[in-house]
């Protein structure tokens, strides 16, 4: 079934598991990992309650965010999995603000709301043509096109996504960073460990579980 839930980033002195917002999640928390400079990461099992793709920032689901902003005072990060095929990013920072992406919003499509799936369908009356493969291809870019007008494509996510590593300390590569909004893996949770390195986030090594 592949996971389903969410990979938290942020840079404290504390646990990550001990902030306020996360703390109360310790019974989702599976995975707690921690890298040089005070970088964390906690992977959760399941999403915090409300965080369902597409996220706009503009309906109040991300306060938890917005306090790991406020406690830390540094910029952090969020990645919504579902089935490892494909997460929503969702990044804050002090100075940029917020910034979102996706990673393979094309297969994570699949697992959203039925008004963004119906489009899939198609009509049963409709003689398909000779070349399946472009024309589901083009079926599905078609159906992703309103999702990319809530959360915006690689090409424009890339250099807010950098101006976000920027106020962590980092000088990222926006043609590395973009490559990686646009490309996939067969586990989603390998593509967003790339984004992080990509972006300047140090390596992380198991600190323990929930």
């Amino acid at each position: 079934m592949g996971f389903w839930g969410t990979f938290l980033v942020a840079c404290s002195d504390r646990p990550l598991p001990e902030l306020d917002g996360v703390r109360e999640l310790a019974d989702h928390i599976v995975w707690h990992g921690t890298g040089s400079d005070g970088w964390q990461t906690v992977q959760l099992h399941r999403a915090p309650e409300g965080w369902r793709p597409p996220m706009t920032g503009a309906d109040g689901r991300e306060h938890l965010l917005e306090s790991l902003l406020a406690q830390t005072g540094r910029p952090v990060l969020a990645a919504v999995v579902l089935a490892s095929d494909g997460a929503q990013l969702i990044g804050y920072s002090p100075r940029s603000g917020r910034w979102s992406g996706w990673l393979m919003l094309e297969v994570l499509i699949d697992y959203l709301d039925s008004k963004y799936t119906e489009r899939l369908e198609g009509d049963e009356e409709e003689d398909l043509p000779e070349d399946l493969d472009a024309y589901w291809q083009n079926v599905y870019r078609e159906a992703c096109r309103p999702l990319y007008e809530l959360v915006p494509p690689a090409g424009i996510a890339a250099p807010h996504a950098v101006a976000w590593a920027a106020e962590a300390g980092h000088a990222p590569d926006v043609e590395a960073v973009e490559a990686i909004l646009d490309g996939g893996d067969v586990f989603i949770e390998s593509q967003f460990f790339k984004l992080m390195t990509a972006l300047g986030l140090p390596a992380m090594t198991h600190a323990g579980t929930g």
